[in-house]
């Protein structure tokens, strides 16, 4: 079914895009981070600031692999035939979201819309993307 396929990577676009907003400013995570640290203990060994950077770059590598596989999946069930145009599809489509998500991020005070970022996530895309095409293409030779 249509919907099945391509509603994943709309409804995650849209979280993404929503996360890109004041909710996702680091302020944000950073006390959320502070709060963790008090009931877990062995987080109180790094500091909040670094904790936080490094919860931050993990987050848009992981977002951005799961919307790379998301748009993966719609793309490969539209165009079974043709894997290597689904996956630099699914590339553009990820790195449209990546641009939009910079962009409305410096529409905010709290928030900077960075191109480093934008660049983070077609990390975390282009990670996904390699470990999709290695199976894709292992399975296709089966």
């Amino acid at each position: 079914m249509l919907l099945s396929q391509w509603l994943p990577p709309l409804v995650w676009s849209g979280v993404i895009l929503f996360m890109s907003g004041e909710l996702g400013s680091a302020i944000y995570t950073w006390s959320l981070i502070a709060q963790l640290q008090k009931y877990f203990t062995f987080l109180q060994f790094v500091p909040t600031s670094e904790l936080n950077h490094i919860v931050r770059v993990a987050g848009h590598i992981i977002a951005y692999a799961l919307l790379m596989a998301f748009w993966l999946r719609a793309c490969r069930w539209q165009w079974p035939m043709y894997p290597i145009r689904a996956i630099l599809l699914s590339l553009i489509l990820t790195c449209l979201v990546g641009f939009l998500d910079e962009v409305r991020q410096s529409l905010y005070p709290s928030r900077t819309g960075k191109f480093s970022d934008v660049l983070l996530d077609m990390g975390g895309a282009l990670i996904a993307a390699l470990v999709l095409s290695f199976y894709l293409f292992r399975s296709r030779k089966k």
